[in-house]
């Protein structure tokens, strides 16, 4: 581990612009760290607790079976770091949620995400299932209830965006349906992870075949979730040229969860300096962040108090 990589890398994490911790607020972070096992050198740890220690919940995808990158970072980070985490799905992945225990309740549920569920019996219609099934947990934060999905949406590239485009519409569609659910814990909503969306706006074209690459992040809006435009504007992969990663979520009337502000920590020429294999040793996704206050829910399903 280089000290003075490690100061370069908080004058990066300084010049993100974070908002401060308050009593009303939390401060989530989503970050897809490739291949994330127990063979993570002891640097890379290192790098990623101290951008991890900066933030209340965290969601993390691409965790391997092998969960010894976690145990590492538990370590790291210390015992009022709480860990969620799935079982393995497609890629032997897991999703991961960290909470700072001392911050954040987590209030009981943890879920996987499915489109069909029933359908074993056979008296459900089919449906396109995720190749890696999103998770979800619910998190209380200055008496509010919120609930954080996040997802490594199928890759897939020629014939096979379009199995990426129903998974987006898939979870856009299934947050639609839950938060509206009375008997919800809670209607707030925040999905946020690596949705493999290229670009959020349509190219311009000449032919007339349409590109599917076109339809994705309109796809992640068809249902009511908004993507602030700083999070828009924050393009998630080493050289800054893809959206890939995404923060959303619904607004209601009696909402009580409201976004602050957001971003990227560009970590890119602060550590592994000079080392062409930044992408494999660290990651290749920047850790993207969003901030948000909270007020007291008025009629809460106040669950493990």
């Amino acid at each position: 581990m280089s000290k003075k990589e490690l100061r370069l890398l908080q004058k990066r994490i300084t010049q993100a612009k974070i908002p401060k911790k308050t009593r009303s607020n939390f401060r989530l972070l989503t970050w897809n760290i490739r291949n994330f096992h127990g063979r993570k050198e002891d640097k890379a740890m290192s790098y990623i607790a101290k951008i991890i220690k900066k933030f209340d919940v965290i969601a993390i995808q691409e965790v391997k079976d092998d969960l010894g990158g976690i145990e590492k970072l538990q370590r790291l980070l210390g015992k009022k770091y709480k860990f969620l985490f799935s079982d393995p799905a497609g890629n032997g992945e897991r999703l991961v949620f960290c909470y700072d225990s001392k911050r954040i309740q987590f209030t009981g549920l943890a879920a996987e995400i499915v489109m069909a569920p029933g359908q074993g019996n056979g008296t459900v219609p089919p449906a396109l299932e995720f190749a890696r099934t999103p998770y979800m947990a619910s998190f209380r934060r200055n008496g509010c209830n919120f609930i954080l999905a996040t997802v490594h949406i199928y890759y897939g590239s020629g014939s096979k965006v379009k199995h990426r485009l129903t998974e987006i519409e898939n979870i856009a569609e299934f947050l639609e349906k839950r938060s509206g659910d009375t008997d919800s814990l809670d209607s707030d909503y925040i999905a946020c992870g690596d949705f493999n969306i290229e670009r959020i706006r349509a190219k311009i074209r000449k032919k007339k075949k349409k590109d599917p690459l076109d339809g994705l992040f309109a796809a992640l809006q068809s249902k009511g979730l908004i993507v602030p435009e700083i999070i828009q504007n924050s393009r998630s992969n080493l050289t800054q040229t893809r959206h890939f990663d995404q923060i959303a979520y619904h607004q209601y009337e009696d909402t009580t969860v409201s976004f602050v502000d957001g971003g990227i920590i560009d970590f890119v020429g602060a550590v592994y300096r000079g080392d062409k294999k930044l992408r494999y040793k660290l990651t290749d996704h920047l850790p993207m962040w969003a901030v948000f206050e909270t007020t007291k829910d008025e009629n809460p399903k106040y669950i493990n108090p």
